[in-house]
């Protein structure tokens, strides 16, 4: 690939190279790039087990819909404090690897406590606890991603990196419901808990690093967390906003557009999950493509083409009326996601400081866990009192005033 850069610029690059980076390469016995990817794999085929198996286990273990709403908006809440809390210490500890081992053994061993567990309470505290143990690790093998990798190089592995995770994702949602219904809660928590062991093994051994020692801290880093976010540049905070926004679009696209082709459309619920898995699907080589798109064009050009996308794709299912409209609609959202994914993790990095990518990345992961929360609320309360397709059309509207907050909200060149 051509370099856009000046060898002056190239020579600067390499002189600074991250401190996790240096630490990282003579000491792995394979290529990092390689384990992460392996382990993005299994992280997120356990992720997709959990995300629709998780409501669907609780349901059918006695807890009424009220408990379940609870819990869910609990474990969302754990997380999205685990997230900015973890990336926060990791910025001042500066060792991304040991919050990576950390939040992976979190998850590998609540979800093995939960194979033991009948006691309904106790379940839900190990739940809401496990998450926000277990939220130290993604963001912190984001950040490492992102410091192990180059400027001109970054967007194209941010999108392997979701290639990886939409990869694990597809495999393993696909049987969520077989494993829970046929098998039971067990088998459930026990797979869950052998993915993310695995994912731990491979990267305890693929990524061997010596301990941070306490004189590694930086001393800007020594900042209250609250302090920690408000220092983050405006750029960065008008980028996370516009964030929120699009992952509340995609919350819509995982919940309620299934619900609007199963139910009003009439295409039941088998059709409507086989048009999610398809799109999963898509994305794999989609990531990829605009990973590298986003390295030649730049960030902030690819996470526009992302919205813009989005918000087409929002105005299609307003007027979708068949499985033909519906199948070309879930297509195009594996271009939505595409052009998101890589750009904007890459994109995320670049607006802000090497010593504040961890809860920078810690606050872009939460981004998801907040518009979870703020979605039901107003996404799902206008789809009851107005129906499904004036909702889709106010969130492509959205999703296009979107993208003047990006253009005028985010100068930054990244």
């Amino acid at each position: 690939m051509p370099s856009c850069y000046s060898l002056k610029a190239s020579i600067q690059s390499l002189a600074n190279m991250s401190h996790e980076r240096r630490r990282i390469i003579g000491k792995t016995r394979l290529s990092p790039i390689i384990v992460i990817f392996a382990y993005n794999i299994l992280f997120m085929a356990a992720s997709g087990l959990l995300v629709p198996g998780t409501p669907l286990y609780l349901s059918t273990n006695g807890f009424d819909g009220n408990s379940v709403n609870l819990i869910l908006s609990s474990i969302a809440v754990s997380s999205l404090i685990g997230q900015i809390t973890w990336g926060y210490l990791s910025d001042r500890a500066m060792n991304r690897l040991f919050f990576l081992h950390l939040g992976t053994i979190g998850y590998a061993f609540g979800y093995f406590l939960m194979i033991f567990l009948r006691n309904r309470f106790v379940l839900t505290i190990l739940l809401i606890a496990t998450s926000f143990v277990g939220s130290a690790s993604y963001p912190a093998a984001m950040a490492l991603l992102s410091e192990i990798s180059s400027v001109k190089n970054r967007g194209r592995l941010m999108g392997i990196f979701w290639s990886a995770a939409s990869l694990g994702w597809a495999i393993s949602v696909a049987f969520t419901g077989l494993i829970i219904n046929e098998l039971g809660g067990d088998y459930f928590f026990g797979l869950c808990s052998i993915l993310y062991f695995a994912s731990l093994i491979l990267v305890y051994l693929g990524l061997r690093v010596k301990n941070t020692r306490a004189s590694d801290v930086k001393e800007k880093n020594r900042v209250f967390p609250l302090s920690s976010i408000f220092s983050l540049e405006p750029p960065f905070l008008a980028f996370l906003l516009g964030s929120v926004v699009f992952f509340m679009a995609d919350f819509t696209k995982n919940v309620y557009v299934p619900m609007f082709y199963a139910f009003e459309l009439g295409l039941g619920m088998v059709t409507a999950t086989l048009l999610l898995s398809l799109t999963s699907w898509l994305e794999i080589p989609i990531n990829i493509l605009f990973g590298h798109f986003s390295d030649k064009l730049g960030r902030k050009t690819i996470v526009l083409v992302a919205y813009m996308l989005c918000g087409a794709y929002m105005l299609v299912n307003s007027m979708v009326s068949s499985f033909e409209g519906a199948l070309v609609a879930m297509s195009l959202y594996g271009f939505v996601w595409g052009a998101f994914s890589g750009a904007s993790s890459a994109f995320a990095a670049e607006l802000v400081d090497e010593g504040k990518r961890g809860i920078a990345m810690g606050l872009f992961n939460s981004s998801w866990n907040i518009a979870s929360m703020l979605a039901p609320m107003s996404i799902g309360m206008l789809s009851q009192i107005c129906g499904y397709r004036l909702m889709f059309s106010v969130m492509g509207v959205s999703m296009f005033l979107t993208c003047f907050l990006i253009i005028f909200g985010v100068r930054k060149k990244a």
